[in-house]
């Protein structure tokens, strides 16, 4: 018995090979994302507690990019807001406490370059200009600019005088830039982000974002899906009705032309007419979608409270074509 004991004993601490176990992938279901983008073929999405997410084979499996220090920040647990490819394989992504991350190789590593340990006011919303220039913007009217690629950031004085939350932004190649925000004020830029002025549109709600439908054709969104569209760079509004009274989060044109709108109860809409009329692509359940990006014609990489999912465009096409 003895000996036997002893056989074991040794057969126990004796050093062998481990078995071979997966690469630990994180379920992208069980954290809110708030920001989806793209580069080359590989998706990064950003969220809650600091999470910056990507994945190499269409959103099928995600892994934890890693995050270094930086900016005074030893370990990164603010939420991130929105997240941006800026150009080549630069991206940044935006959060709270004023956060600022970058990355030069497509989303693996990434580096804070800017933070505020002692205010807790975020960054809602990141994009690059035609001419280079990088804008970002957030609460309180914050508005931040950078001319090298977003290693830094200085900030841009704008006349805001009741300081507005600001949501969301939309860069075109033209040089032209808008920001939608608080109490439906619209900051326009026509320089890349050099200079700005204020537009108010005819409403007094929230607007949490703004897409560039066409080449003069610009969408901005909201609350209670409120939607208004502008020809002319915002010097005039006019409201479009959707059928839809959810609150609007996110938004994006797809390759085709298509113009989608994101929001509150899982709302979907969609305009194949440049953004001048909206259908009802789906409506109803209890999430909110905030952000999407299209990886494939018509296919859809979507952001919201229950992490990520995917949607096919599909019905509101047949039922326009159909006269609907």
């Amino acid at each position: 018995m003895a000996m036997l004991i002893g056989v074991i004993a040794v057969y126990a601490f004796y050093p062998r090979s481990l078995p071979h176990f997966p690469a630990t992938e994180t379920n992208p279901t069980r954290l809110r994302i708030n920001g989806i983008a793209m580069i080359g073929e590989r998706l990064i999405a950003v969220g809650e507690s600091g999470h910056i997410l990507i994945s190499d084979d269409t959103g099928q499996h995600w892994r934890d990019a890693r995050i270094g220090p930086g900016a005074g920040i030893t370990r990164l647990d603010a939420t991130l807001t929105q997240v941006a490819a800026v150009g080549g394989k630069i991206a940044l992504a935006v959060g709270h406490d004023g956060v600022v991350l970058r990355s030069d190789d497509a989303g693996e590593t990434w580096t804070p370059v800017r933070a505020e340990a002692e205010s807790s006011d975020p960054l809602f919303a990141v994009c690059r200009t035609s001419t280079g220039t990088i804008i970002a913007a957030g609460s309180f009217g914050r508005l931040l600019r950078s001319t090298d690629d977003g290693a830094s950031f200085e900030p841009v004085a704008v006349d805001l005088p009741d300081e507005p939350h600001l949501n969301g932004i939309a860069c075109a190649d033209d040089g032209k830039a808008m920001i939608a925000g608080e109490m439906a004020q619209v900051l326009r830029s026509r320089d890349g982000g050099a200079t700005w002025d204020m537009v108010q549109l005819p409403y007094n709600g929230s607007l949490y974002g703004v897409v560039q439908a066409g080449p003069s054709r610009w969408v901005a969104f909201g609350l209670l899906g409120h939607v208004f569209g502008t020809d002319d760079f915002g010097d005039s509004w006019s409201e479009i009705k959707t059928g839809a009274e959810t609150s609007l989060f996110g938004g994006l044109k797809t390759a085709d032309g298509r113009v989608v709108l994101l929001g509150q109860g899982s709302t979907v809409l969609v305009s194949t007419d440049g953004g001048k009329s909206f259908g009802i692509e789906r409506i109803g359940g209890r999430d909110s979608l905030v952000a999407g990006i299209e990886i494939a014609p018509g296919r859809l990489m979507l952001g919201g409270e229950k992490g990520i999912s995917e949607l096919t465009l599909g019905r509101t096409v047949a039922a326009l074509a159909g006269g609907q």
